[in-house]
């Protein structure tokens, strides 16, 4: 492999690390159910998360060489998703709430006590799939980056990747570590307002993005 190839590499890799980092520090679904999880769960189920997230982006990038990102693309797709999505998020932030609501939601539970529902790998790419702009990203940015590294070679596929994780790892390693320190500081009260905060934000972005997809129609 000659230098310059390496360094195109390098440069994408640099390229996708940032643009992912801008990305993944937004507010959204994601972020919000890592809070969630880390509160009641610990690191590790959140940390987890991340590995479904990967695998389903690993996924995207074969099937983009079949020509996937012409279907992710298309307004059919997308307001189908955002039905789906929100459906989903509502689902989820109803079902927090009442926890939190009834008291069933405890500061002092165990991290076995209280499992989710869908595991964390799972439940990783779940979240993702939930969210229409997570799709639309992939569909634009996301084949765009890709396409670079495709004309780079396998090494540039890899480096766009890796780059892109690396992003979701860093930020998302820092939230669950500001989290997880701070979670046995949290009396029960302002442990189930934290919860029902988050439930709030998963209910409100489920109702946008029904209204997207109505919108769309």
């Amino acid at each position: 492999m000659d230098t310059g190839t390496m360094t195109e590499a390098l440069r994408l890799g640099g390229a996708a690390f940032l643009i992912g980092l801008s990305g993944a520090m937004a507010p959204g679904p994601y972020l919000t159910v890592t809070v969630t999880r880390t509160l009641r769960e610990g690191r590790l189920p959140a940390a987890m998360m991340l590995v479904g997230h990967a695998a389903l982006e690993g996924l995207l990038l074969i099937g983009f060489a079949f020509g996937l990102q012409t279907v992710l693309a298309r307004p059919t797709v997308t307001t189908i998703l955002a039905f789906v999505g929100g459906a989903f998020l509502l689902w989820m932030g109803g079902d927090l709430l009442l926890g939190a609501a009834r008291g069933t939601i405890s500061a002092e539970a165990k991290a076995d006590a209280q499992p989710s529902r869908m595991g964390p790998v799972l439940h990783g790419a779940a979240i993702s799939l939930s969210n229409p702009y997570w799709t639309l990203w992939w569909a634009t940015i996301g084949v765009k980056l890709a396409a670079d590294g495709l004309a780079i070679g396998p090494i540039g596929v890899a480096a766009f990747f890796l780059g892109h994780q690396l992003a979701d790892v860093t930020w998302y390693g820092f939230v669950i570590t500001a989290v997880s320190k701070g979670r046995h500081l949290l009396s029960n009260r302002i442990y189930r307002t934290l919860i029902g905060g988050c439930a709030l934000f998963l209910l409100y972005l489920g109702v946008r993005f029904l209204a997207d997809g109505i919108l769309a129609l």
